[in-house]
């Protein structure tokens, strides 16, 4: 019989992925002021598996993205050791197959929203989770973007040196996308032609469309489950 302990973390699985989310985006903060290490690679091959664990609960499904994410993690820590003529081709790489992992992690999660029952705090947890693994998605979107066609974004001097190393790269485009997703915008990163603007474009989009639907299914259950109540009106 499984231990207390897995028992517990399997039944507030999504908290402990939202809470790693947010260690994560903390990190991404302090690589954004300069600060880079191996315990930032360390805690995203946690959260990877993490994230493999919690979302994936389908054997095909979780194979396949298995797959992923051990080619994900095996590019992201190749980069200490190939030549430095080949690391802009890894990197590329690296954002694809890390882009591909996660954005089938959000549609895993969006389908599960909709399919399932929901499960109350674990459901809503869930949805969030989902949110800041797309917010991460779109972050690997734009460094693919810029990798591919550097000209399309206008980088203020200020963040541009963080653009040669590539944990200040994702910290970057980590804060970017955000802003992006939440359209709010800075200047510190700007779109001036595609793909970029068409990203940004999308990004958008989809934070617009991404909250107003998941609130708009949790309304619709909770008027649902007050309507199946015995003592609803």
């Amino acid at each position: 019989m499984p231990s207390r302990t897995v028992v517990a973390l399997r039944r507030h699985q999504h908290a402990v992925l939202l809470g790693l989310l947010l260690v994560a985006l903390a990190l991404s903060t302090v690589n954004v002021r300069g600060a880079h290490g191996l315990h930032t690679d360390v805690f995203r091959t946690v959260l990877g598996l993490a994230t493999w664990f919690t979302v994936f609960n389908r054997p095909r499904e979780r194979a396949a993205m298995g797959a992923v994410l051990a080619v994900s993690v095996a590019l992201g820590w190749g980069r200490y050791f190939v030549p430095a003529g080949v690391d802009h081709a890894v990197a590329l790489a690296n954002q694809s197959a890390q882009a591909v992992f996660l954005w089938g992690a959000v549609c895993v999660i969006l389908r599960d929203l909709f399919r399932q029952p929901p499960n109350g705090a674990e459901s809503v947890l869930g949805a969030i989770c989902g949110y800041l693994i797309a917010s991460d998605a779109w972050a690997r979107i734009n460094a693919i973007a810029y990798l591919l066609v550097p000209s399309s974004y206008s980088i203020a001097p200020e963040v541009a040196a963080l653009l040669h190393d590539w944990h200040g790269r994702e910290a970057l485009f980590t804060y970017y996308a955000y802003a992006q997703v939440l359209t709010i915008g800075y200047s510190d990163v700007t779109p001036i032609r595609a793909p970029a603007t068409t990203l940004s474009l999308f990004a958008a989009l989809f934070g617009v469309f991404y909250t107003a639907v998941v609130v708009s299914q949790f309304v619709g259950l909770a008027q649902r489950g007050k309507r199946e109540s015995p003592d609803g009106e």
